[in-house]
């Protein structure tokens, strides 16, 4: 079985980094290298990320924790536009799709209200992929609380780093990525982008990753 996740995995990275969407391939490849046994990820959408990023975890190790945050049922329509985010899919489908792969938790509502209530818990996490509300305000929400379940080899993976100084003041993780304490966390935002048009404006969206030093 372990073999089959790392061959559907290899695949995934191939297609990903040849046929577009190549920061997915760098985040499967450090999946891989960092053997995670607990995965949270905000911003679950249709899963697809998720249950590739397990499938890779289940390469080194059996029964992952999976703790996924989204809006899910919901979701309104006037978040597309606030947050430039997608619609996720519903809860239970999501959890169809993931529970084969590993202990699954899905919590529904904004993360505001539902991260202050997952760390009271005071699990500590492996791997985080950040990749919810798209807006400031909410990616420095996300941040001020995920930083809580980091412990000292934790991996935290920010998504939608953006080159458009424009379009960077409304969203993206670029104010916070650049605010953060480069003496206690070590940065690295990964070169290969992908790329969006906007108004027929080419944007580029890298990957980031935080560790502490």
């Amino acid at each position: 079985m372990r073999i089959f996740f790392f061959t559907k995995v290899i695949y995934f990275c191939f297609k990903y980094f040849f046929f577009g969407y190549k920061r997915y391939a760098q985040l499967l490849f450090l999946v891989l290298l960092k053997k995670p046994k607990s995965i949270l990820e905000i911003g679950v959408y249709t899963g697809k990320r998720s249950k590739e990023m397990l499938m890779a975890a289940n390469v080194f190790s059996k029964n992952i924790k999976f703790y996924g945050f989204d809006l899910f049922e919901e979701f309104k329509d006037k978040t597309l536009k606030k947050e430039f985010s997608k619609k996720p899919l519903k809860k239970k489908l999501i959890e169809s799709k993931l529970v084969k792969y590993g202990k699954i938790n899905l919590y529904k509502g904004f993360t505001y209200k539902t991260l202050p209530k997952f760390i009271k818990s005071n699990k500590k996490i492996d791997f985080i992929f950040i990749d919810g509300g798209h807006s400031i305000k909410t990616i420095n929400n996300d941040w001020s609380y995920v930083k809580k379940v980091m412990h000292k080899k934790t991996t935290v993976i920010f998504d939608d780093y953006y080159n458009d100084i424009k379009f960077t003041k409304k969203f993206g993780c670029n104010k916070l990525i650049n605010s953060l304490n480069k003496n206690k966390y070590e940065i690295k935002i990964f070169s290969i982008a992908d790329h969006f048009f906007i108004q027929d404006k080419k944007i580029s969206n890298n990957i980031v990753r935080i560790k502490f030093k």
